[in-house]
């Protein structure tokens, strides 16, 4: 293993909503698959819509991001930013996870990561910026 720590921000769309048991479900193994390959990140839920940070070693994120390319549960998957780290952005979180409402403030200059309007230009470091006003 590596001692290139490596992040991965990527936006996707849910094949169907869920439903709270079906993402609890679904951090729950997460959470102990992270944990077992020393990935730590963020996961926010709206709406259908998931955007999400994972960190770690190199090879395996990397890994990690092609087996969640291949997940069924969702579609239209997006690779905003691939990067290096000289620490880690997330280190407290096995996955950290916000599921959003249209009414938290926090979302105030972020609503357009959730269009699904493929013409809307985003930045991709948006992506990691709100994923990192939800870190605390």
């Amino acid at each position: 293993m590596s001692n290139n720590l490596q992040q991965i921000v990527y936006i996707s769309s849910a094949e169907r909503p869920f439903t709270e048991s079906e993402l609890n479900t679904m951090l729950c193994d997460i959470r102990s698959n992270n944990e077992a390959l020393g990935i730590t990140g963020m996961l926010l839920y709206k709406d259908g819509d998931f955007i999400q940070a994972i960190e770690g070693d190199e090879h395996v994120v990397s890994s990690l991001f092609e087996k969640i390319c291949r997940d069924h549960r969702h579609y239209g998957i997006v690779e905003m930013m691939r990067k290096s780290l000289v620490e880690r952005q997330f280190k407290d979180w096995s996955m950290g996870f916000h599921k959003l409402s249209h009414t938290d403030p926090r979302l105030d200059g972020f609503n357009r990561l959730f269009d699904d309007d493929p013409s809307t230009e985003i930045n991709p470091g948006d992506a990691l910026n709100l994923l990192l006003v939800f870190r605390e």
